[in-house]
C-alpha cells in the first residue's frame, strides 16, 4: 500500500514541536500516535521506531511519530522539562494526530518511558481507541535506580582519565541522587529524577478500552509484574515477545517480532 510521509509541527504549552506523519493512501484504519522512550534510549530505538510506523501505515494505520520537548528536533533544553511536561505533549499529539490523519480513531503506542507516559495519558482520555505498551517501565524507583547505577560504573571506568578524578563529585551526586547527574550524555536534574522515581504503574488502572503489553525479551513467558499489569486493565491482552532491547545499543536490529505482533493484535480489535 503506498504511504505518504510528510513533516508536520504542532502546539505544545507554546512550542511548536516536530514531529512527522505516515499516512496510507486509503483512508486508515485508525491512527496511532508513538511516544519515544527516555534520554539515551530515544537515541537507540529511533530506526526501530521508524520502521515500525512504516510498516504500520504500509497495512493501513496512520502513524504519528513526534519528539517531545526537549528531545530531538522539538525545541527547549532536555534538562528543562519534565516528564509533567511530556504528558502535555502527548495530550498536544492526541489533537494534532486527529487533524493531520482526518480520523477521529487514535490509539497510543509507547515503549519504554514513553509507553509509561501513554498509559498515564489514557487514564485521563478514556476516549484513546487503543493502547500498545512495548515494555514499559513499570516501577520509576527503579528505573531510576538502574540508570543511576550504568552512569556511576561508567564515572567510575573514565573518573581518571588525564590524571585527576574529574568524575568524583559527579558519582558522589548520583550516589546520594542529588543535583544533576549525566545519564549517558544527558543532563538529568534532581526534580526530573523525582517525577520518574514516583512512577507506579502498579496502581489501579481505570482506562476501559483494549491494551496490548508487549514484553520483549529473551523469555518466552510474560514477567510477573508485566501480567499484573494487563490483568489491572478491562481489555488487556499480555504477550512475550523475543527480541533484543532496541533501547539499549544503536544498530541494526531486527523487530519484525514485535511489529507483527502488534499488527495481529490490532487487527483482531480492529
Amino acid at each position: 500500500m503506498a504511504v505518504e510521509e510528510r513533516i508536520v509541527g504542532f502546539e505544545s504549552a507554546g512550542e511548536e514541536l516536530h514531529g512527522v506523519v505516515h499516512v496510507p493512501a486509503q483512508h486508515p484504519r485508525g491512527t496511532l500516535v508513538f511516544c519515544h522512550p527516555f534520554a539515551e534510549e530515544k537515541k537507540c530505538s529511533h530506526r526501530t521506531m521508524v520502521e515500525a510506523a512504516r510498516a504500520f501505515a504500509a497495512e493501513g494505520w496512520a502513524v504519528l511519530r513526534f519528539d517531545m520537548r526537549g528531545c530531538g528536533d522539538s525545541p527547549c533544553r532536555f534538562g528543562e522539562v519534565s516528564p509533567t511536561a511530556w504528558l502535555h505533549d502527548i495530550h498536544a499529539a492526541l489533537d494534532a494526530a486527529e487533524r493531520e490523519t482526518a480520523t477521529t480513531d487514535v490509539g497510543l503506542l509507547g515503549l519504554r518511558l514513553g509507553a509509561t507516559l501513554a498509559a498515564e495519558v489514557a487514564e485521563e482520555r478514556h476516549e484513546v481507541a487503543c493502547l500498545v505498551l512495548w515494555e514499559p517501565v513499570i516501577d520509576g524507583e527503579g528505573y531510576v535506580r538502574q540508570n543511576l547505577r550504568r552512569s556511576m560504573i561508567k564515572a567510575m571506568m573514565t573518573r581518571y582519565e588525564g590524571g585527576e578524578d574529574t568524575e568524583g563529585a559527579a558519582l558522589e551526586a548520583g550516589a546520594l541522587g542529588e543535583g544533576t547527574v549525566d545519564f549517558d550524555g544527558y543532563e538529568v536534574p534532581e526534580a526530573m529524577r523525582a517525577q520518574i522515581d514516583a512512577i507506579d504503574l502498579t496502581t489501579p488502572r481505570s482506562y476501559p478500552g483494549p491494551v496490548l503489553v508487549l514484553n520483549l525479551g529473551a523469555r518466552e513467558t510474560v514477567d510477573a509484574p508485566m501480567q499484573r499489569l494487563s490483568d489491572a486493565y478491562e481489555q488487556g491482552t499480555a504477550a512475550a515477545v523475543r527480541q533484543e532491547p532496541v533501547w539499549q545499543r544503536i544498530g541494526l536490529m531486527d523487530a519484525t517480532a514485535t511489529i507483527k505482533r502488534t499488527l495481529e493484535w490490532l487487527q483482531q480489535i480492529r
